[in-house]
């Protein structure tokens, strides 16, 4: 069963609940599969690292990682942390690298994202509906999904907040996602206003042989929770077909190695 398990990791300071639509929609989709959405360890600390062991300590091996923005860069971490023990992996409107770096400028520049942290310390509830906006922004009904991401993200902790923060702006899978050798399929939305749209093509130029990417258009950067159903058939569509090319490779082996044997 542990290899056909599905792992849904949320965003920043957001929770499970937001993505139970997308697990649901999966379910009915991936029926032989168990879809679960991953709650966080209540951690503080800014290191990725120590978030990406407990997650490996905590969650099933063997598993598809999946998970949006955060979610998806721990996923994706956490898939370089397991190697083999990983089936695939799917982000959601995730970047490679959340601020810009040398040669990566697709992403939110470093001043913003201080700026940010700063006014999460000062004003939580106002910095929280700020990031709402902006999640929601793009999609079909922005007021009714950034009231939504609100009540989600006033459950969250500050400190914990404040962690997810600094491990988002430390983590940096420029060279991961090229060397990772599982199924990869990276979704956006095509009005992110967290994510730029040309972050998919530098993360395709990237990606080894097989890697995908694609777009949901006239979406935000909270697609996932907006337009699960369709976000479902493109994640669902990839596993079974990563998986089925999977099986018929390892039945492909089989025989080989069959064929051998009564040869020798």
């Amino acid at each position: 069963m542990s290899a056909q398990t599905v792992l849904l990791l949320p965003g920043w300071a957001l929770g499970p609940a937001p993505l139970e639509p997308l697990a649901d929609a999966l379910r009915r989709r991936l029926p032989a599969y168990q879809v679960e959405c991953v709650s966080y360890p209540a951690l503080t600390s800014h290191r990725p690292e120590s978030w990406v062991a407990a997650l490996d300590h905590q969650l099933p091996q063997d598993a598809w990682l999946a998970g949006w923005s955060l979610g998806g860069m721990l996923a994706a971490s956490l898939a370089q942390w397991r190697g083999r023990h990983a089936q695939g992996l799917i982000t959601l409107g995730a970047n490679a690298s959340f601020v810009t770096r040398s040669g990566w400028p697709e992403a939110m520049t470093s001043a913003a994202l201080a700026d940010f942290q700063l006014g999460l310390r000062a004003s939580p509830t106002q910095t929280f509906r700020r990031f709402a906006q902006l999640s929601a922004q793009g999609g079909r009904d922005a007021r009714r999904l950034g009231r939504q991401l609100v009540a989600a993200l006033e459950a969250t902790p500050l400190d914990q907040a404040l962690a997810g923060l600094g491990v988002l702006s430390a983590l940096d899978l420029r060279e991961v996602l090229g060397a990772l050798t599982i199924p990869q399929l990276h979704l956006f939305g095509g009005s992110d206003a967290l994510v730029p749209a040309a972050a998919r093509h530098a993360i395709a130029e990237r990606l080894p042989e097989g890697g995908r990417t694609a777009l949901i258009e006239g979406a935000g950067h909270a697609f996932p929770v907006e337009r699960p159903e369709e976000t479902a058939d493109l994640m669902a569509a990839f596993m079974i077909s990563a998986d089925g090319s999977r099986q018929a490779a390892d039945g492909s082996r089989h025989v080989a190695d069959g064929s051998r044997g009564v040869g020798s």
